[in-house]
């Protein structure tokens, strides 16, 4: 398993393929609280559609991931693999009009995760 992980960060994966499994993570670990759709149960679950966390500067839109918001029902989702994550927020950034481009690899999850 652990190889098959490590395989996973030195493959540049496709925007498709980031897409298909982020959609199908995100509506499992994602979708009760921001909703399918991306339109949130605001307060409480901000819309992540035209999010600026999500449609502005990468780093806060991992930050935000990775580690939780204090005071928040935001929890650290540091559980989940590299590729998961990067496909979730591959997802984020390209769904519902969230035409952002980015395309965030394992890799970059992993980067992101050692300064935390």
């Amino acid at each position: 398993l652990a190889a098959a992980a490590e395989a996973s960060m030195d493959k540049d994966w496709s925007m498709e393929e980031l897409m298909d499994k982020g959609q199908a993570a995100y509506n499992t670990k994602c979708g009760a609280c921001h909703q399918i759709n991306g339109q949130g149960l605001p307060p409480a679950f901000p819309a992540l559609t035209g999010s600026a966390i999500v449609t502005g500067d990468l780093q806060p839109h991992l930050d935000i991931v990775l580690n939780g918001k204090a005071g928040t029902a935001m929890v650290a989702w540091n559980t989940l693999s590299d590729l998961e994550l990067a496909a979730i927020i591959t997802y984020e950034r390209n769904a519902w009009g969230n035409d952002t481009g980015n395309i965030v690899q394992p890799r970059d999850i992993k980067a992101a995760s050692r300064f935390d």
